[in-house]
C-alpha cells in the first residue's frame, strides 16, 4: 500500500507541475486576461482540441487562450468576450448572433 500511494502522489506532483509552468504569457486588462502561446493543453482539458478557447467564470472575469501570431483565433475567441450571445452555425462554416 505505501508504495502505490507514494506513486500516487509523484504522479499528481508531476502533473500539477507540468501544467503550472504553462508556457504561454499572459496579459490582463480589466476582467479579460489574454494568454497567448501553447494552450493546447488548456484548451484541450475542455474537451476541445481546438487553437483556442474561452473560459467564463461567474464573478464576471474570462480568461482567452490563443497560439501566438493566430490572429485568427484571437479574433473569434474576442468575439465570444464581447458577445456572449453569439454562438458558432451548425455548419461550422459561418458565424452569426443569434
Amino acid at each position: 500500500m505505501p508504495v502505490a500511494w507514494l506513486a500516487a502522489i509523484a504522479a499528481a506532483v508531476i502533473t500539477l507541475g507540468g501544467c503550472s509552468s504553462a508556457p504561454f504569457a499572459g496579459y490582463r486588462n480589466g476582467p479579460v486576461t489574454l494568454y497567448i502561446g501553447d494552450v493546447r493543453h488548456v484548451c484541450a482539458a475542455g474537451g476541445s482540441g481546438n487553437r483556442g478557447c474561452t473560459m467564463r467564470y461567474p464573478n464576471g472575469r474570462a480568461e482567452v487562450y490563443c497560439a501566438e501570431g493566430d490572429y485568427e483565433c484571437l479574433a473569434h475567441e474576442l468575439r465570444h468576450v464581447a458577445d456572449p450571445t453569439w454562438q458558432h452555425d451548425l455548419d461550422d462554416r459561418s458565424v452569426s448572433a443569434r
